[in-house]
């Protein structure tokens, strides 16, 4: 189980307030240069701007329509949102903008658009007009004030008298275009109607013609009905001849059956006094009444002998006669007479009735000619009204040249402004002030949140949550690594020992003594920081074995491979400094290999030979024999691996080591890389204790993967050509070896 101390989880990687205020203070000079440059322009261009001027009309959009006569079927207009809407887009209609154009003569306003310009002054006049339209209407603003029908229109210039007059201008022009558009639909609606009544006119005629044809071709008049309110009624001459027959008829049937009633009354009765009421046998009745009244009255004096009263007798008895006689030729001429009328009051009934009959055929004829003529009396009225009511529209719309007044109407004219709108410098500057700050600081901020480098101590705290054992600056990198290291008054010397002090703290009975280090790829300072532990760990008096456990690529001058002509003896054989490689590949003691350095009580054992295969070496048991044999006779031994990134050796090392650490590149390295660094030295059960942040606030060096390396080829032969890499690795060799000379 590894060993290594991990931070808690909850502590977050973003940087927080304070990380703020810690960015903030690193980089207060650019970010007070840059700002200062940014405002330095933005005055520069902020004076340097046109004064703009914003000229404002204010028009009403009225509720309803008022209408200048009461014209009827036409419907007034009410401004609701759509007509509020509308009016401000014909406010920017190009037709609109172009008469403004015209008559403000804005084509020549060299405020406006200068086109006198070489580049402008050959333009054909209908790319000038398109050109000024678009600036135009750039220059248009035309927006509802609040929720009010209130509408504003503004207009920016140069010219504060300039831009007043155009917007005064458009106002005028937007108003007469609107009273001309209804205008232009009277005068449509009139040349309509007049057409339309020529039309109708010509029907209705033909109608007429067609009714009154009919009519007299089917003996139908029209009278006025005085019953029906004077409207017209059908009728025909059979008809009203059929009206008086029928009355004749009638009344010749009363007077028929009058006359035979008298007749047969006379008849059965002779004596009745219709008959005996004739005025001569009245007259006589009456003379016939005298004298008997006188008679009796002389009856009373005389004795009816009595000449006087023979006379009387006699004249009695002679008007008696001629009563009797008068009765009787009277009843036969009353009878007669009765007779007559009865036979004559007969024929005339019968004749009427006869004549009555015939006209009724005729009569039921004109029963179906009047339904044609009641549809042709249909279509002339229809024709008739519809004659009538354009003939009325047609009055009305003549009496006016417009059916109403326009809804919009101005409240208040444009006056030329006294101050600029544009541009605001004291809000321009400070918006600038802002941005630029915004802007840098938030750019600082972004870059380090995206920036997943490991940099800081604190870095592999947050985004490793691992301890960090030790911090190395970045020395000269030019100088000789050993002079450097073997300087204990210098900064890094000075952090190694921190670092030794860490690892010997970090357990029981001194800490660790198989230190295993290791990176996640090359360049990261692992087999300087190997050496200047190892230097440290001899500096307290005990032996130490620095390992060169790199046999892809290794660090330290190894004499087995180079050629000396005057300082080995004459027996010399390279197999004698074989190395680790050797070590791994024979039975061979690991003190018998180890070579003594330039440095007290600091032992080297190389890493030998390339071979093809290191990692198999790596992997069998004979380097846990030679991890035991260096426990036995060194006091601590520090191995020097190759880097983790694709490789399998330093996993290896680290399982057998007693401890591991891990060595970061300060700003060099991404988070995720070493993560998974971490991740595959945990799973390998090394025994992790930490990482050593190496190159801290040191010039940024430019890195190669480790894939770069010279390694051999899968089947075992070598490349026979180094990397540029392992060039530059191979001319900074560290030689601790000023002899080569066997431990004891």
């Amino acid at each position: 189980m590894s060993n290594e101390f991990l931070l808690d989880d909850t502590e977050s990687e973003l940087i927080n307030v304070r990380g703020l205020v810690d960015l903030l203070i690193k980089w207060w000079l650019p970010i007070f240069l840059i700002i200062t440059l940014i405002m330095t322009i933005a005055a520069y261009l902020v004076f340097r701007m046109t004064p703009m001027y914003k000229a404002t009309a204010t028009l009403e959009v009225k509720q309803q329509e008022r209408q200048i006569i009461e014209v009827a079927g036409i419907e007034s207009v009410n401004a609701d949102g759509e007509f509020l809407a509308t009016q401000i887009e014909l406010f920017k209609s190009q037709a609109l903008i172009k008469d403004v154009i015209d008559k403000s003569n804005i084509l020549s306003d060299r405020d406006f658009i200068d086109f006198s310009a070489p580049e402008l002054q050959s333009l054909p006049r209908e790319d000038k007009m398109r050109l000024a339209v678009a600036d135009f209407s750039d220059r248009l603003n035309v927006s509802l004030i609040g929720v009010s029908r209130l509408i504003k229109v503004s207009f920016e210039h140069k010219n504060p008298k300039r831009a007043a007059a155009i917007v005064n201008s458009l106002t005028d022009e937007f108003i007469y275009k609107d009273l001309e558009r209804k205008l232009g639909g009277t005068v449509a609606a009139r040349d309509f109607l007049e057409n339309r009544i020529e039309i109708v006119k010509q029907s209705l005629e033909q109608s007429e013609r067609d009714l009154s044809l009919y009519a007299s071709d089917n003996n139908i008049i029209i009278i006025k009905d005085e019953l029906d309110q004077g409207q017209e009624a059908t009728q025909s001459l059979d008809k009203i001849a059929l009206v008086t027959l029928n009355a004749d008829l009638t009344q010749a049937q009363t007077e028929r059956l009058i006359a035979e009633r008298n007749y047969l009354t006379a008849q059965q009765n002779p004596q009745s006094s219709s008959i005996l009421a004739s005025p001569a046998l009245n007259s006589l009745k009456a003379e016939l009444t005298s004298l008997e009244t006188e008679y009796s009255e002389k009856l009373e004096t005389f004795y009816p002998g009595y000449p006087d009263m023979l006379e009387l007798q006699s004249k009695i008895d002679v008007v008696k006669a001629r009563i009797s006689s008068n009765t009787g030729q009277m009843v036969d001429t009353s009878l007669a007479e009765l007779k007559a009328k009865f036979d004559l009051a007969d024929a005339k009934a019968a004749n009427l009735s006869q004549r009555v009959a015939n006209l009724k055929n005729s009569v039921f004829d004109l029963r179906e000619k009047r339904v044609d003529y009641n549809i042709l009396k249909r279509q002339v009225d229809t024709e008739r009204t519809q004659y009538d009511a354009l003939l009325q529209r047609l009055k009305e719309i003549s009496v006016t040249d417009e059916i109403g007044e326009s809804l919009v109407q101005l409240v208040d004219k444009a006056e030329p402004p006294r101050n600029p709108f544009a541009p605001n410098k004291p809000l321009l500057l400070l918006l600038a002030l802002v941005l630029s700050s915004t802007a840098t600081v938030g750019g600082l901020f972004l870059v380090e949140i995206i920036d997943d480098r490991i940099k800081t101590p604190d870095d592999v705290k947050k985004k490793l949550k691992s301890i960090i054992l030790g911090v190395i600056p970045m020395g000269d990198k030019n100088g000789d690594p050993v002079d450097i290291l073997g300087n204990p008054q210098s900064g890094v010397s000075e952090s190694y020992a921190s670092l030794r002090t860490n690892l010997k703290m970090s357990g029981n009975q001194g800490g660790p003594r198989i230190v295993h280090l290791t990176s996640t790829r090359s360049g990261e300072g692992k087999s300087f920081s190997s050496l200047g532990l190892a230097i440290r760990y001899a500096g307290l008096g005990g032996d130490v074995l620095l390992i060169d456990a790199d046999m892809r690529l290794p660090t330290f001058e190894n004499h087995a491979r180079r050629k000396y002509d005057d300082d080995l003896p004459s027996d010399y054989e390279e197999d004698d400094y074989e190395g680790l490689s050797g070590l791994l590949t024979s039975n061979s003691n690991l003190v018998d290999k180890v070579l003594k350095t330039k440095i007290d009580n600091l032992y080297l054992l190389p890493s030998g030979d390339h071979v093809p295969n290191p990692t198999e070496l790596l992997s069998g048991p004979r380097i846990l024999e030679i991890f035991e044999q260096a426990r036995e006779r060194f006091d601590y031994v520090i191995i020097d691996s190759p880097p983790v990134l694709g490789l399998a050796d330093a996993l290896i090392l680290g399982a057998a080591a007693d401890a591991t650490i891990l060595m970061v590149e300060s700003e060099k390295i991404r988070t995720p890389a070493v993560r998974s660094t971490l991740e595959r030295l945990r799973n390998s059960d090394a025994k992790l204790l930490g990482v050593v942040l190496t190159k801290y606030k040191a010039n940024k060096h430019g890195y190669t993967d480790y894939y770069q390396y010279s390694y051999g080829d899968g089947d075992g032969t070598h490349v026979k050509k180094k990397s540029k890499l392992a060039k530059q690795k191979a001319k900074r060799k560290i030689d601790l070896i000023s002899t080569p000379e066997y431990a004891e």
